[in-house]
This record gives C-alpha cells, sequence and structure tokens, in this order.
C-alpha cells in the first residue's frame, strides 16, 4: 500500500499530469494521503474538485481501451462487433462474403452515419429467409448499423456495393476480382436489353 500511495504521488507530480491536477490540487492530494490536517478551505476543494476528478478516472478506466483514442475506434469496434454477432448465427454456414460499403468505406461519414454492412450468401436466399437474417442481427447490433443481404437487392445497388466496399469476412473460395467483373457484365447486359427493349417499344 505504502509503494503503491509513492507510486500515485510520483504520478499525480509528473508534468504531463499537471493539466488535470492544479498545483494546489496535487499538494493537498499528498497532505491527504499523509494523513496531514487540512484546512477548511482545502477540504472543501478536496470534496468540490478532487474527488469528483478520481471518481471520474475511476469510471474511465473501465474502457481504457478508448484512451489511445485512435480514429474511428468507436465505429471500427462497432463493426467488428456486427461482423462477429453475423458469424455466430444459424446461418453463419451459409455466408460467403461480409462487406462494408458506403460512407464509411471513403470517409465521408459524419457522426450520425450508418453503418453500411452487406451479407453476401453462396446460394440463393429467400426474401423471407433474408428478412428473418437482417431482423436477427439487427437486433443484436448497434442501432448505427444497416444491415443488406446482396443476394436480393436491385441490380444497381449490387454494382454500387461491387464498386466501392471493404472486405470485412471472405470464404476460402471467394475471389473479390471475379465478383466485381461478373456483377460488372450482368449490369451491362441488363442495360442493353433494356435500351434494346424500350427502344423496340418505341417503334
Amino acid at each position: 500500500m505504502v509503494i503503491l500511495c509513492l507510486k500515485i504521488i510520483n504520478i499525480i507530480k509528473n508534468n504531463i499530469n499537471r493539466k488535470l491536477f492544479g498545483k494546489k490540487e496535487i499538494e493537498i492530494i499528498i497532505k491527504q494521503i499523509n494523513g496531514l490536517n487540512l484546512t477548511q478551505s482545502e477540504k472543501n476543494r478536496l470534496s468540490r474538485d478532487i474527488r469528483p476528478k478520481f471518481k471520474a478516472i475511476k469510471l474511465l478506466t473501465k474502457h481504457k481501451d478508448f484512451f489511445d483514442l485512435k480514429k474511428n475506434k468507436l465505429n471500427k469496434n462497432i463493426i467488428n462487433e456486427t461482423v462477429n454477432i453475423i458469424l455466430t448465427d444459424s446461418f453463419s454456414n451459409r455466408i460467403n462474403t461480409i462487406l462494408l460499403f458506403g460512407s464509411h468505406v471513403d470517409n465521408t461519414h459524419r457522426t450520425n452515419s450508418d453503418i453500411d454492412i452487406c451479407v453476401i450468401f453462396k446460394n440463393d436466399i429467400s426474401l423471407k429467409e433474408a428478412t428473418l437474417f437482417r431482423k436477427r442481427i439487427l437486433g443484436k447490433t448497434n442501432s448505427k448499423v444497416d444491415l443488406q443481404v446482396f443476394n436480393i437487392l436491385p441490380l444497381k445497388i449490387k454494382k454500387s456495393v461491387a464498386d466501392k466496399n471493404k472486405l470485412l469476412f471472405q470464404n476460402k473460395k471467394f475471389k473479390k476480382d471475379e465478383f466485381v467483373i461478373n456483377i460488372w457484365k450482368n449490369y451491362f447486359d441488363y442495360k442493353i436489353i433494356m435500351k434494346h427493349y424500350f427502344k423496340e417499344a418505341i417503334i
């Protein structure tokens, strides 16, 4: 305990930590730890300012992983948590790939922006299955997450996801280049068919 008290005093007296505790506050802390009598003014300051700071520090230490303040740490944690939830779902063995898309890929997101995550299943999945899957995952993850099932998305949105994304998880057999090329081919084939269809309709 004696060694601990001495360590605390040395930490508090460090120049960097002087930004947290003022010179007078450090003096009061040292006097209090050493059992010296405090003036009424010092007692008031101990109760009003110093103890609340230590209380805040105690609460914050429970979340010390955030102390380094790495850029976008909160959203990265939400993304990792969501991926883990998805991979423990009953449909996990059917999943081919998990992609991040939207504003969090090109760093245009704001504080209130959704975190857009898309799951690609190996084989076709019914609309009912996809809806239930989304409901299960969204019920467990952070409210910022917007989850989509790639297999049931309109082709135009599929192309948008394929154009700009970040891999969060992939099956060993998944080949991203082939995936993108296939989506582009389907998209432009569809455009050609639609163009031909409407041209004939006008004629």
